[in-house]
């Protein structure tokens, strides 16, 4: 894949998560029946545009990165026509408003989830229960273990693959066991007596590595699997970061620049693992746009939860105050991500 196309991809990709995040907004604000002035794809000036019957004016702008949509009453100083009155967001419930704020984040989850199943779908890289590589000296060598003997017994137990080797593999330190193994055609019954290593069984072999395809329930399950370990490390991290246990270069703030260019990276590596990177950027930006500052999604929560109690809006100096502290933190956030996109970028080959 040329250098070209890798950072297209890369462009589409970031986009396209955008695009998502805005698009979960927009279709939640047409459930509950709000209306939506824009959408568009792009930033800059607008070079293609049509409206639709429900008056949206839906269109192309001329730099193509990200998007956005226009949801009438999310300002309230905004003119508002006589027929949309009813269609605003300010007017609907506390849970209106929260379905309309949250559909970004939750559309975020859902494109990753598409994309884990995706990317599981299409095959993974899994060690086997066949040797590949016999450490000099181990009891594999020892015993007359050889490259290309597949695993099919310990004892009585059947090892279908290398987890299931090595789980009973570490129970016998010290032990004699019996492999049966398919060599070529044959099957044979291999009397070995183990190693002893960290207080484990040991015999000394590497797996092969194939590309194995799973069934629907392994892609499904895997893809949860990925996706709940995803978050809970998202949060652990998040958590060590404000303990002081995780250093701030550690834990780098990255500029739109520096995702587009783990994106080409990652594009460079194959579509497959470009795929997952979508998916784990879509999260990403899901989770982390309901951290509780304006002008993120977390923020809008925290206002309508504030005017809810209340019963009344906030004001407008307070919405302002609470608006400015969010700006300066992610502008600082972005300054500090664009040095370090420019003066130490990232590589995730050493990631």
């Amino acid at each position: 894949m040329n250098i070209i196309l890798q950072y297209v991809l890369a462009i589409s990709g970031f986009s396209l998560i955008i695009i998502v995040h805005e698009f979960g907004h927009f279709i939640f604000a047409k459930i509950n029946n709000i209306f939506v002035e824009e959408f568009f794809i792009g930033m800059g000036p607008k070079i293609l545009k049509f409206k639709t019957k429900s008056g949206t004016l839906w269109g192309l702008s001329a730099i193509p990165i990200g998007g956005y949509n226009k949801i009438s009453g999310m300002d309230r100083e905004e003119k508002v026509p006589e027929d949309k009155k009813d269609k605003v967001y300010y007017k609907k419930s506390f849970w209106v408003k929260f379905s309309v704020i949250f559909g970004g984040a939750f559309m975020n989850v859902i494109f990753a989830i598409i994309l884990l199943i995706i990317f599981f779908g299409m095959g993974i890289y899994a060690p086997l229960n066949s040797i590949d590589y016999i450490e000099k000296n181990s009891p594999a060598q020892i015993y007359g273990l050889k490259v290309n003997d597949k695993i099919l017994y310990l004892n009585e137990i059947q090892i279908k693959n290398w987890d299931d080797f090595s789980n009973n593999v570490k129970k016998y330190p010290g032990k004699e066991v019996v492999f049966k193994i398919q060599r070529d055609d044959k099957e044979l019954n291999i009397k070995v007596k183990l190693g002893i290593k960290d207080g484990a069984g040991y015999l000394g072999i590497s797996p092969k590595i194939e590309k194995v395809k799973l069934g629907f329930t392994g892609i499904i399950k895997e893809s949860f699997k990925l996706f709940s370990n995803f978050i809970i490390t998202y949060f652990k991290l998040l958590g060590m970061l404000f303990a002081g246990k995780l250093s701030f270069s550690q834990a780098r703030p990255v500029s739109p620049i520096g995702v587009v260019n783990i994106f080409q990276q990652s594009a460079a590596m194959g579509f497959q693992n470009f795929i997952l990177l979508v998916a784990l950027v879509s999260l990403i930006l899901g989770v982390s746009n309901l951290i509780p500052l304006l002008p993120l999604d977390g923020g809008h929560i925290i206002i309508n939860i504030v005017e809810s109690i209340r019963k009344k809006p906030v004001s407008k100096k307070a919405f302002q105050i609470y608006s400015n502290i969010g700006i300066i933190i992610f502008g600082a956030l972005f300054v500090i991500g664009f040095l370090f996109d420019i003066i130490k970028p990232i590589n995730i080959n050493n990631m």
